[in-house]
């Protein structure tokens, strides 16, 4: 074992060799090629027809380059990017049956509002789009393979898996009508390629004497987060501050939504950020814990993903070990990957929710500790909803296609920004706060998440309506780079004879009738003004902790982001209010609306779907009925009261001849003084809970945990108090005696109005084994064996929701149960007043609660014996 040993200086020689080896090889290796990969081994570029392309000076085939080691027929055939826009690229009846309302944008060769372009079949009376021209338009999102391969776009693996894909150069590649270069363009900023007269050509020098890749080319990788940002969103990797203008098109998902996928703080990015210096966070927490896109949108068949548990394989196991050989997976890797639950994307819906979700890498129960009902927030809320709180990008807002621009595209509005009609990075961005709507989950759940909501208007003709073309848009707004004169002159409010993006509104019927009516002699039947909103999933830039909400108020209160009202547009073409793009998940109940500006906004509700938010939902009927309850306690005891001082100073002063009896034990008066409290406690609390606004001063959160442990201390305190009265045989004093009770409650109320004023002694002598009259028997009777049970019975349902919340669903949930709480704590706020008052009934105004604190009570001896309890 000691001839193994090696001297330490020998091994400082050692590394010092290998860190020059690999010094002097990056030197020597041509500034454009990466670092090569490290498992990847060599190979050629062949053709379609399997020869070398260096022979050949054909276009690189992927299926067949990439073919010599992984079944990339497989590959295609199970992948939904190649399958992005199939149906669009169908010819025939069964594409057009389903324009243009197959809005999602997942679907590329589908209709949106945003792109507006559409691919045309054969039955439609006017073309868009021909199938090439889709291709070089629509088709630049589109990866290749599936639909696309037929004119010669094979899928394009270098796209997801070079370090360096050239997207610009593809881009052009396929607006130019090169489809079969497309792939081979994606090579030219590696630098194994560049762009000739007649296609491409491979750059020699990096080959050998056998027509394979020198090693040192060889950037095969798995895709990282760049890879994916040239389709799905802005992604943000260098040091170099970030900065975009408004919302130009830098991503579908950023312009959509102003995601961005970045780790950079936003304070030190390019962005002129509202209150920017004190912006510390990241745009993307999962970024800057280097979190990569396919950590979450992983193959489904990528072993190292598998999860394994008997839920994905067999019920009777708990784990199970059986993975893909990893030989077999890089053969056969599946490319439908996962998936989480968005509105958008139609391909593949089986895929939707493959994706493991927060929860599976966070343990909220243990980080959410300090929020209280924890379950219950997680049953009703998806975590983005808090974990994005802003989205400090500009995004989409309202995007009009009534009208165009010189340049034959719409007006577009943005949110979050404060733009002129030419965007800049030196705009203000101030961001925006997203909209909270409900998601049906594919468990069947429905739970809050985070949306941006775009709207659209745009022209639609015939019957089934169809987008009215943007060539026929064109041709009756523009006269070559300028508007028609026409145009100007209907257009022109400020007659400068220059149109501006302001003045092109449709806010007149003059100004509808005059571009239907151009429509229509281009042979565009009936044609109309359409309006739709579409939802947009957000589900990245999420902020930590620090950042999250975390303030109770946010939601329980009037104004709750719940249900705040967001705008869709500042103006209405053609007065046409938009509806919600029918979608698989999304639940939009609500009311838009215009305002006395001629604004759109959209106000979510919360009530339609059984959602109850403490603080912020309440039945009017309910509170106004509590509200009159109280107000009639309150003001018959004050003439009550008013009317006994008035009567007792006409009459003459009476001093009754009076008794002490020790009318309460100890225990009786701490139990009573304990639930005075407690119940003072829980009506206020539960009026701060229930209507937070009118209590600022006080923390909502705060104000829950209090009321939670007060209702805890009552319901112990009264279960006592019943155990005390069963033992001692007290809870006789409670029970009404049947015999002559009905004509002993009449004479005790003709005692309260009538005998009262005059100076009559009470009806019935108080003892302590029978210290209440009739009517206080029938109150107490009243309050202890239905209110109180009823108000504790639905406090521990609403408390227990997250417990056993199939039993508080059967009783109508909180959007039942929290009202009736609350008319009954009225009812019990009511009966505290007159229980007060009648404790002035005594021989003197204190003599009842000075009682009830040293224990002797001072009654009234009788003289007379015509009223009797024995009576």
């Amino acid at each position: 074992m000691d001839k193994l040993r090696i001297h330490p200086l020998r091994w400082i020689s050692l590394i010092a060799i290998i860190v020059g080896i690999a010094l002097i090889s990056f030197a020597v290796v041509p500034q454009t090629v990466t670092a090569q990969s490290p498992l990847h081994p060599t190979f050629p570029f062949l053709d379609t027809e399997g020869n070398n392309v260096l022979e050949t000076g054909n276009p690189i085939s992927t299926m067949q380059t990439c073919g010599q080691c992984h079944d990339t027929a497989f590959i295609e055939s199970h992948s939904f990017h190649a399958d992005v826009g199939y149906s669009a690229m169908m010819d025939g009846e069964e594409f057009s049956a389903s324009q243009p309302w197959d809005t999602s944008p997942g679907l590329y060769g589908n209709w949106n509002a945003l792109t507006y372009r559409y691919l045309s079949s054969d039955s439609d009376p006017v073309t868009d789009l021909s199938s090439q021209e889709w291709l070089q338009t629509i088709g630049l999102r589109h990866v290749g393979g599936g639909p696309a391969e037929d004119a010669g776009i094979e899928m394009n693996c270098f796209l997801c898996h070079t370090a360096n894909p050239d997207n610009q150069a593809r881009t052009e590649a396929l607006t130019a009508g090169q489809f079969a270069w497309a792939n081979t363009a994606t090579l030219v900023g590696s630098g194994l390629a560049f762009a000739t007269e007649d296609g491409y050509e491979l750059n020699p020098e990096a080959f050998d004497e056998s027509g394979e890749l020198l090693a040192a080319y060889v950037d095969i990788q798995d895709p990282d987060n760049n890879n994916c940002g040239q389709c799905h969103g802005t992604v943000h990797t260098s040091q170099e501050p970030f900065a975009i203008a408004g919302c130009e098109d830098t991503g579908w998902t950023t312009s959509t939504t102003g995601q961005v996928f970045s780790a950079q703080r936003l304070s030190a990015s390019g962005m002129n950020l509202q209150d920017k210096e004190e912006l510390t966070r990241s745009y993307d927490i999962h970024m800057e814990r280097l979190v990569e896109c396919t950590d979450c949108h992983f193959s489904l068949n990528n072993p190292v993903y598998a999860n394994g548990g008997g839920a994905d394989t067999l019920e009777n196991l708990d784990f199970d070990p059986r993975r893909l050989d990893l030989g077999e997976y890089l053969y056969q890797p599946l490319h439908q990957f996962a998936r989480g639950q968005s509105t958008q994307g139609t391909v593949a819906p089986e895929l939707k929710d493959t994706m493991r979700r927060c929860e599976s890498c966070h343990n909220a129960e243990d980080t959410h500790d300090w929020l209280p009902y924890t379950e219950t927030h997680m049953d009703a809320l998806h975590c983005e909803s808090c974990h994005i709180p802003t989205i400090y990008s500009a995004a989409y807002q309202q995007v009009d296609w009534t009208v165009v621009e010189t340049d034959g595209t719409s007006i577009s509005v943005c949110r979050g920004v404060d733009a002129g009609e030419d965007a800049t990075i030196n705009d203000l961005v101030y961001g925006y706060t997203p909209t909270l709507l409900q998601r049906e989950n594919v468990d069947g759940t429905t739970k809050y998440a985070p949306y941006n909501l775009v709207s659209a208007w745009y022209w639609v003709y015939g019957e089934p309506a169809l987008p009215v073309p943007q060539a026929a848009l064109v041709e009756v707004y523009l006269d070559g780079e300028n508007y028609q004169p026409e145009v100007i002159s209907l257009f022109d409010t400020n007659q400068d004879k220059v149109l501006e993006s302001s003045e092109l509104v449709l806010d007149t019927d003059e100004k509808v009738d005059f571009i239907a009516a151009k429509l229509v002699e281009q042979g565009l039947d009936n044609p109309r003004i359409q309006a739709e909103v579409q939802p947009y999933s957000i589900n990245h830039d999420v902020a930590g902790l620090d950042w999250a909400t975390q303030d109770c108020e946010t939601c329980h209160t009037e104004d709750s982001r719940m249900t705040e009202a967001v705008q869709l547009a500042s103006y209405t073409p053609g007065g046409v209010l938009p509806e919600f793009v029918p979608s698989g998940n999304t639940l939009t109940d609500g009311n838009i609306y215009q305002d006395e500006n001629g604004a759109v906004y959209y106000e979510p509700s919360t009530t339609d779907h059984g959602v109850y938010v403490f603080g912020h939902n309440s039945v009017s009927w309910i509170d106004w009925t509590g509200i009159i309850l109280f107000l009639g306690v309150l003001g018959g005891v004050s003439v009550h009261g008013g009317l006994r001082v008035w009567s007792a100073r006409k009459r003459p002063k009476h001093t009754p001849e009076i008794e002490k009896i020790y009318m309460y034990t100890f225990y009786e008066r701490v139990w009573h003084w304990l639930q005075t409290l407690t119940i003072l406690i829980l009506a206020f609390t539960g009026l701060v809970i229930h209507k937070p606004e009118m209590f600022g001063a006080f923390s909502f959160k705060g104000m829950v945990l209090v009321h939670n442990i007060t209702a805890a201390i009552l319901l112990l305190n009264a279960l006592l108090a019943l155990l005390y009265n069963l033992i001692s045989g007290d809870i006789k004093r409670f029970i009404p005696e049947p015999h002559g009770f009905f004509n002993q409650m009449i004479v005790q109320a003709k005692y309260y109005l009538n005998g009262i004023f005059k100076g009559d002694e009470h009806p019935f002598e108080k003892t302590r084994e029978k210290r209440l009259n009739p009517l206080q028997k029938i109150t107490y009777v009243a309050v202890l064996n239905i209110l109180l049970p009823l108000q504790v019975l639905t406090g521990i349902l609403m408390w227990g929701v997250q417990q056993f919340p199939e039993i508080a669903q059967k009783l109508g949930g909180l959007p039942f149960l929290a009202p009736f709480h609350s008319l009954i704590a009225w009812s019990f706020i009511s009966f505290i007043i007159l229980h007060v008052y009648l404790t002035t009934t005594g021989h003197t105004p204190t003599a009842g609660i000075k009682s009830m604190i040293v224990g002797w009570d001072e009654v009234e001896v009788h003289t007379s014996q015509d009223h009797t309890e024995e009576e």
